[in-house]
């Protein structure tokens, strides 16, 4: 056989439960939730609309090892559809819903093949009673894997490519858990054509042939961190030449964000008309899918003191977002205010008072005079909130950026009111 075409896909994360969107923003929240399986379903789609020859999990199908019936449910009914269409899957299953965890006593199609957590397993993919490919995989037995599964890989003297399917951090990307560690390199020993990974959440190529090495994201997003597009790889590999590894989106909610100066809006009817026309375009760019939208606005204004208070960017918020309500495309709106006054700092910084004064302490410290002191005084935030370990150590950049805002909140009041 000349080729091999399947759908590599990973981190479906069905039923995930979007805690904070859910409880501030219910309607959403209750959409996001059923998101995940609707972008399962569009790959479920894709692949009888392209008559593949099998469908590829890399792990974490499910949100947590305990995954609710509902989910299950519709991971099978997914399945089915496959199955109908004649199109074998294969699953591995990752960290978040590892072979320990509960499961209902559902049975699956015959379609559906579920990689051991004892070893790797190898199965066939048959087409016209010849072997086309042999696919290769292995799970999760247990949530913390931290041993090497790469190396347990070896191709087997069998006709047909050979694929595998790992939940892996290769190369130790960082903000990953580092979960089956693994190199490029012992990727390359185990002789496969094509590994179909999962873990990492940004869609990337790691190696694009001889072995392609590649982790096709996460199917939807389902926070800030995962802004863009979402979907599956569609792949072709062939004998006599490089695969063709094509990006499908297939996410039902785009999670986007965008940065919007306001410096030349003389009135608050100026920031709405900026806010709507920039949310409008957004939507554009979405496909027809609904979005999460972040706005910061930042700039200049002389209207910085309207905007500062209280209530003003609420109430803005809810004309702005009651406009795109029963529209096709629904879109959810955050507005970030990252304005300031129209005072000219270099001007203050020059004069011979109290301000000025409060300007070079910030000066000083931007500069580092005083960082040791700041980073003792925030000390106590990092290590007593419950959050702390989902927090990075502040960088010296990020602490002059904090003192830059925190100057101009201050000179907000401070040079307003002295003008």
């Amino acid at each position: 056989m000349t080729a091999f075409r399947f759908i590599h896909c990973a981190d479906l994360h069905i039923d995930s439960p979007f805690k904070g969107l859910s409880a501030s923003h219910p309607a959403l929240g209750a959409k996001l939730r059923n998101a995940a399986f609707r972008a399962f379903q569009n790959i479920v789609q894709l692949a009888v609309r392209e008559e593949v020859d099998a469908v590829i999990v890399a792990g974490d199908v499910y949100d947590g090892a305990d995954k609710s019936l509902q989910a299950q449910l519709k991971f099978r009914r997914g399945l089915e559809q496959l199955d109908a269409a004649g199109i074998p899957v294969f699953v591995a299953h990752g960290n978040h819903d590892p072979l320990d965890g509960w499961s209902a006593s559902l049975k699956f199609p015959g379609n559906a093949h579920i990689f051991s957590g004892k070893r790797v397993e190898s199965f066939p993919v048959e087409r016209g009673g010849k072997t086309l490919a042999q696919v290769y995989g292995i799970s999760f037995p247990r949530r913390d894997v931290r041993e090497n599964l790469a190396r347990l890989f070896k191709k087997e003297t069998r006709d047909g490519f050979a694929v595998g399917v790992l939940h892996a951090n290769v190369g130790g990307k960082p903000g990953h858990e580092a979960y089956a560690p693994c190199s490029v390199e012992d990727l390359e020993t185990g002789g496969m054509d094509y590994w179909a990974l999962g873990h990492v959440h940004a869609r990337e190529i790691v190696r694009d042939d001889a072995p392609a090495v590649v982790y096709p994201g996460n199917i939807q997003a389902r926070k800030w961190t995962e802004e863009g597009e979402k979907g599956c790889c569609l792949v072709t590999l062939y004998r006599d030449g490089p695969p063709d590894i094509r990006f499908v989106p297939t996410d039902v909610v785009r999670y986007c964000s965008d940065r919007l100066d306001v410096s030349s809006c003389a009135s608050l009817d100026d920031v709405m008309r900026s806010v709507r026309s920039r949310c409008e375009a957004t939507l554009s760019r979405t496909g027809g899918r609904d979005a999460v939208f972040r706005l910061s606005l930042t700039g200049r204004t002389a209207i910085n003191h309207e905007l500062q208070r209280a209530g003003v960017v609420e109430d803005l918020l809810a004309e702005i977002q009651s406009f795109f309500e029963g529209q096709e495309s629904a879109l959810w709106l955050e507005l970030l205010l990252e304005t300031r006054g129209t005072y000219d700092v270099d001007a203050l910084r020059q004069g011979k008072d109290f301000i000025a004064d409060l300007i070079a302490i910030y000066d000083q410290a931007a500069r580092g005079t005083y960082r040791e002191e700041i980073r003792e005084t925030l000390k106590p935030l990092f290590q007593d909130w419950q959050g702390k370990k989902y927090l990075e150590p502040l960088s010296d950049g990020q602490l002059t950026q904090i003192l830059e805002q925190a100057r101009d909140i201050a000179l907000d009041g401070l040079a307003d009111e002295t003008r």
